[in-house]
């Protein structure tokens, strides 16, 4: 007898690079257990139990048993993120897992897609890098905003807004630690300004528990987003976020609670963090039940465990669980000159 080995092909559709893919595919197989083996191929390939889409608008027709993750906010006007060029694939897929709960809405009501079907499965931390931590602060420090993104050029990240925003609040009371590519172009505009600013285009992963523990909340300002991931990594770490409504932001945020939710209007959004910066009372107090909470948030572990469970209920069988089979049963050996993610 032997344990029977569960294939899910994760198909990529096209070959690019995605620093992004390589580590959540990382945590797929970190935290499988050993029967459940993951593979990555740009087409899908013969003979898998599952097969987990996560460019699915690319492809014409999805074979059976697929899943997709929508990695997008759904209300993206960006022609690459259409709606349309994604829900018809959805439609066929054995299930569609969303990392937000606003996705699941539009898909079950906008766009009639099965409630059975659609699973919310959010991202989660990487609790072997992030934790709470402390905050060693002097009442006569500065209060010190953390923005922890690539800048994009078409102001998907909110950087027209942020601009205003920066010219609204004081650089005798503010710092800035920026981290992401291209970064350094608001360092300088922020200099301009008077704020003491620390930049840092390419931050190793390993070390973003020290970002966090430099900073007094992160301010999340994006026009569109299906996470985005610093929004459970900051929380994990008891950090406040200053955040617009999108993406998981919605389900793990309460304003003036564990967070600030933005207008992105700028003078509103001054208004709320100048109130903050005079009354630090106001603040502690939202920093403190951030703090309490940081076991709601899931990690990694808590993430891959609802998609193998959402993998269960399409094969019918428990995948977190072993299986034994008769050894000629076991077909794994068809899959051995295919790379497995790492």
């Amino acid at each position: 007898m032997t344990v029977k080995k569960y294939i899910v092909n994760h198909v990529m559709s096209k070959n690019i690079d995605s620093g992004i893919f390589s580590a959540i595919l990382g945590y797929f197989t970190k935290y499988s257990p050993s029967w459940v083996v993951h593979v990555e191929s740009v087409s899908p390939m013969d003979g898998a139990d599952i097969y987990h889409y996560h460019r699915p608008h690319l492809e014409k027709k999805l074979l059976n048993n697929a899943v997709c993750t929508v990695h997008h906010d759904l209300d993206d006007p960006d022609v690459w993120h259409s709606r349309q060029r994604f829900v018809p694939r959805y439609a066929e897929s054995a299930a569609v897992i969303c990392l937000n709960e606003k996705q699941r809405n539009i898909l079950l009501h906008d766009e009639g897609l099965v409630a059975n079907s659609i699973h919310v499965v959010a991202h989660g931390y990487n609790n072997e890098v992030l934790a709470l931590g402390e905050k060693n602060r002097l009442p006569e420090d500065k209060f010190v905003i953390g923005i922890a993104s690539r800048r994009y050029g078409r102001r998907v990240k909110g950087e027209a807004y942020l601009l205003e925003l920066v010219k609204r609040l004081n650089p005798a009371k503010v710092k800035f630690v920026l981290v992401g590519e291209d970064r350094s172009i608001d360092a300088i505009l922020f200099r301009k300004l008077g704020f003491e600013v620390d930049v840092f285009e390419r931050l190793p992963y390993r070390v973003f528990q020290g970002f966090y523990s430099k900073i007094d909340a992160l301010l999340m300002c994006s026009s569109h987003e299906g996470g985005p991931a610093n929004v459970p990594e900051a929380l994990a770490t008891g950090t406040p976020i200053f955040s617009s409504r999108v993406g998981m932001s919605l389900d793990f945020i309460k304003h003036k609670e564990n967070g600030f939710f933005l207008s992105l209007d700028p003078d509103q959004d001054a208004e709320q963090i100048n109130e903050i910066l005079d009354d630090r009372s106001i603040f502690s107090m939202v920093e403190k039940n951030c703090r309490a909470s940081t076991s709601l948030i899931p990690t990694w572990q808590d993430s891959i465990a609802g998609n193998l469970d959402v993998y269960s209920k399409i094969i019918g069988a428990d995948v977190r669980a072993p299986l034994f089979v008769d050894a000629a049963e076991d077909q794994l050996e068809i899959f051995s000159d295919i790379e497995m993610v790492a």
